[in-house]
């Protein structure tokens, strides 16, 4: 098998992307990914790789993507990764490795399985940087041994560098910029008493504030300069209190749009501390001034 620091090997075979069957290669669909898991399983439909696919699936690497390019191999062909991925709801492409070529130049691959009649690929993942280089390898000769996650998140973390954390910062200052406009609105009409108005604006801030806060956690995972971990700590800290008050402050919202003033009090004295913190810190950096601050 293939070890860390070895440069990993490149192929161009038939594959699922996005529900479609095509010929892919190796940098086609790694060419926008700071950090590639491929990730090697002996067949479809089997109940191990199902859940090792669907547990990475769900792992969220995300908060990672894109910055996570996830492939799947195995010796199955392209139809069959076709079926499974859409039972499965597998969002990341599924390479068809019939001849077991690519399994064998990664080093994990089974002669003869267990049933004698195919070749298949051990259980295996493997963590990439941009350069192709390993920087962990995984794999089990127990077909039923499953890959472990945090493993695998540590593993990616340690593959990422500032520029990801910059990136994700990025997209973080993105969304909390949409989650703050709606926030905002929320905020004018909750003075003017407009509740309808206020509530609706508050729910729309809640999902961009969620996903600015994972990434600007993903942010400081990554980074390794001491300032970018300062700014991206304080940016987390801003997303997560605004998204908190603009839960409560939509829940008090409605509430006192149905005329019970007590249950909005209530949700109203939740939102005011979250909103108050926000009030009195600094507003998350903008990514192009903090890519010239660490770059100093």
């Amino acid at each position: 098998m293939l070890e860390s620091g070895e440069t990993a090997p490149t192929f161009e075979r038939p594959a699922v992307v996005e529900g479609e069957i095509r010929r892919v290669s190796f940098g086609g669909l790694s060419a926008d990914a700071d950090v590639i898991v491929v990730v090697f399983y002996p067949a479809d439909f089997g109940p191990a790789c199902t859940a090792e696919l669907c547990s990475l699936r769900d792992l969220d690497l995300f908060a990672l993507q894109p910055a996570v390019s996830i492939v799947g191999v195995s010796t199955d062909s392209a139809y069959s990764h076709r079926a499974f991925a859409e039972r499965n709801d597998l969002g990341f492409p599924l390479v068809s490795d019939g001849d077991g070529s690519i399994a064998r130049a990664y080093g994990v691959l089974e002669e003869e399985a267990s049933d004698g009649h195919r070749i298949v690929a051990k259980r295996s993942v493997f963590v990439l940087d941009p350069d192709r280089i390993i920087r962990d390898a995984w794999s089990a000769d127990d077909p039923t041994e499953l890959p472990n996650l945090d493993a695998v998140r540590a593993a990616i973390e340690d593959a990422s560098d500032d520029d990801t954390a910059v990136e994700r910062y990025r997209i973080g200052h993105r969304q909390y910029q949409n989650g703050l406009e709606a926030y905002k609105h929320g905020r004018t009409a909750f003075a003017e008493a407009d509740w309808v108005t206020a509530a609706a604006a508050f729910d729309r801030a809640i999902e961009p504030l969620s996903d600015a806060l994972e990434a600007f956690g993903a942010a400081r995972r990554y980074a390794d300069d001491g300032r970018l971990v300062d700014a991206a700590t304080t940016a987390n800290e801003q997303a997560t209190d605004r998204r908190n008050a603009a839960k409560w402050y939509a829940e008090a919202a409605s509430a006192y749009g149905k005329g019970d003033t007590e249950t909005g009090d209530d949700y109203a004295a939740d939102a005011d501390p979250s909103h108050a913190a926000v009030e009195h810190r600094d507003e998350p950096v903008h990514p192009d001034a903090l890519r010239e601050r660490f770059g100093d």
